[in-house]
């Protein structure tokens, strides 16, 4: 698939949709490049509204966002280690997206496309920022004939990025600036002859992270290798495959974590975990100039381990693996009906728990063991878009989507002196079922869109108490159900003289509407989930060579835990008070140089993020692009 004169094979493993529905959100290289995020994930809380809190993501108040890059499986964490400019697009999906990603995407899903070889370059790019961080990156590329080529490297050193200044939970404070640094070297191959492509992707990141505690950082490493080809056989039917693995491994220390004095800031646990994965996928497709229709299957297989030792003698106390497979076949068409267009999807997805152990040194000393489960969910969609003239159109579509239970909760039950946690080898999956409803116009006076949605998911995983004699007795088990509605908003417009205005407001409602395990906390909202959330933008672009952009993004209050509570007995505050965040940005661009200053936050405000973490403070970024 050619672009911007160069090549960029765009493999969308168990594509179905196409990107012109209300429910899905495109970002391109060209709106990155014009915007300067200091990170993807920052473009994306401002263009899309999404949270992150630990490194999970949550759209319309649904936990359970997938993450794709090139069409495999991924993590939160790899999106957020993608630098800007490696990035073609990013697909959004809002709303249930099993039916084209399977588990793990109940409220959507987030597709990311790499970029390729465009033409012959080469640039060095020089970062810092007002705390002392800074990054260099280097990137070439090119193209020869059929062949191309592209390689990135980069180091980079983060200071400070988050503080825990207070807490309820003593081994969360931080007592110094929180620190990382990352290595990256990114290479990309491929070869397009007249009917196949094929391409070669290879990255290796080696980093450290210091979390604010003498005794608190890891050293981590992350090796993908991934291959990829599209033959089109003729005209209107094409072949495609994908082939990837994934290898992470960490080592890192613990504090005791009973206080921030000498005792409980002293190393306790050594910790090691790592994980493989390997991912196949199979599809073939026909189109023509109206319809198309694709379908395909997908294999992955995952091992997870993880130990804990004591620091001082390393004697092991805890550890435990698990091997899974996944499989999966899918199915999608698109066609037109009257005057609007109908799209299908269908996945069936099979969970197969091959072993699972887990290993207590107590006292008592246990180890579980257990395997040969089977979990299997089928996940349809349908959508359909209408014209109503003038520009406006109309879309609705609904869908199911699902997250399976982890290995430790169907096999591995835990005992201890007060306690015994019972395995549940009978645990469903959680399942849901989204509903949108959108209007969207584009013209003289902007483009805008309005969408209703509503999730209602049930069998939703907790544990439940089965004896409160002693030793307490509990158990994971299908108790709750839950129900998020509300209403998204979007207006722009490209405005005389070079301004430009953007803007997005979504409310969410989320409220829980049984739970077996706790009854109490029926008809609350669940916990990190804002009601309300809005972004607005205005750009001054008056010609190539220089523009100023203003962010700023707003996010309603929201509570911490299941209670609901507002303040605690000890006056700590769980419900995080709202917010508003400022960004400025100035870009000054040349054919062999680009500057961009940055003020993150300009305000400065302070404000909780995520499990009592306070939010990024004011920092001025700086940013110089060399090019030949």
């Amino acid at each position: 698939m050619v672009r911007n004169g160069g090549w960029s094979i765009l493999f969308l493993a168990s594509a179905v949709w196409a990107s012109s529905g209300e429910d899905i959100s495109l970002i391109t290289a060209a709106d990155i490049a014009r915007e300067k995020p200091a990170d993807v994930m920052e473009m994306l809380r401002a263009r899309v509204g999404l949270d992150v809190s630990n490194s999970v993501i949550t759209m319309r108040g649904v936990k359970g966002i997938a993450v794709f890059v090139d069409g495999f499986a991924s993590s939160s964490t790899e999106f957020s280690r993608l630098r800007p400019e490696q990035v073609e697009q990013i697909e959004i999906l809002r709303g249930a997206a099993s039916a084209r990603f399977g588990a793990e995407a109940m409220g959507g899903a987030i597709a990311i496309t790499t970029r390729g070889a465009h033409r012959v370059h080469g640039n060095l790019t020089q970062g810092i920022d007002s705390r002392n961080g800074r990054f260099t990156r280097i990137a070439g590329g090119g193209e020869n004939g059929r062949f191309g080529w592209s390689l990135m490297a980069e180091d980079k050193v983060d200071n400070g990025f988050r503080t825990v200044p207070d807490s309820p939970f003593p081994y969360q404070i931080t007592v110094a600036d929180e620190r990382g640094k990352t290595q990256l070297i990114d290479g990309k191959f491929g070869w397009r002859g007249r009917s196949l492509e094929a391409s070669l992707n290879i990255k290796r990141t080696d980093g450290w992270s210091f979390f604010g505690r003498p005794s608190w950082a890891f050293d981590w490493r992350t090796d993908n290798i991934r291959a990829q080809m599209t033959w089109q056989v003729f005209d209107r039917f094409a072949v495609e495959a994908s082939l990837g693995e994934e290898r992470y491994e960490t080592t890192g220390v613990r504090d005791r974590g009973t206080g921030v004095d000498a005792v409980g800031l002293a190393p306790q646990n050594r910790l090691v975990s790592s994980y493989r994965q390997r991912e196949l996928t199979l599809a073939a497709s026909m189109r023509d100039r109206t319809w198309s229709v694709r379908s395909g299957i997908n294999r992955v297989h995952l091992a997870e381990n993880f130990a804990n030792a004591d620091y001082a003698t390393h004697l092991e106390k805890m550890s435990a693996d698990s091997t899974i497979r996944k499989e999966a076949l899918f199915a999608s068409a698109e066609f037109p009906v009257g005057a609007g267009r109908l799209e299908l999807g269908l996945r069936r997805d099979l969970q197969r728990y091959l072993s699972s152990r887990v290993y207590n040194a107590g006292p008592p000393a246990q180890t579980t063991e257990g395997g040969g489960a089977l979990k299997s969910a089928t996940s349809p969609k349908i959508a359909l878009s209408w014209p109503l003239g003038d520009g406006t159109r109309l879309r609705g579509s609904l869908g199911s989507g699902f997250s399976p239970p982890q290995a430790s909760q169907l096999y591995n039950g835990y005992v201890s002196a007060g306690s015994v946690t019972l395995a549940n080898p009978g645990l469903k999956p959680e399942m849901s079922a989204t509903a949108d409803l959108g209007l969207a116009h584009t013209g003289p006076t902007g483009d805008w869109g309005l969408t209703l949605f509503a999730t209602r998911w049930q069998d939703k995983i907790a544990t439940r108490i089965v004896s409160y004699g002693m030793p307490n007795v509990s158990q994971p088990q299908n108790v709750g159900e839950v129900v998020a509605r509300g209403v998204e908003a979007n207006w722009s417009r490209r405005m005389a003289n070079g301004w430009s205005l953007a803007a997005n407001y979504t409310y969410n409602r989320t409220r829980v509407l049984k739970n077996e395990a706790d009854p109490s906390v029926v008809g609350n909202e669940l916990p990190d989930m804002p009601r309300h959330k809005a972004n607005l933008s205005f750009t001054y672009e008056p010609s190539a060579g220089f523009a100023v952009r203003m962010k700023l993004r707003a996010v309603g209050s929201a509570f911490t835990d299941d209670a609901n509570t507002v303040v605690d007995g000890r006056g700590y505050r769980w419900k995080k008070a709202g917010y508003a965040v400022l960004d400025l940005a100035a870009t000054w661009r040349r054919p062999w140089w680009e500057l961009t200053l940055a003020l993150d936050n300009a305000t400065n405000r302070d404000y909780v993020q995520g499990f009592f973490w306070h939010g990024e403070p004011r920092i001025l970024r700086g940013e110089l692009i060399l090019r030949y």
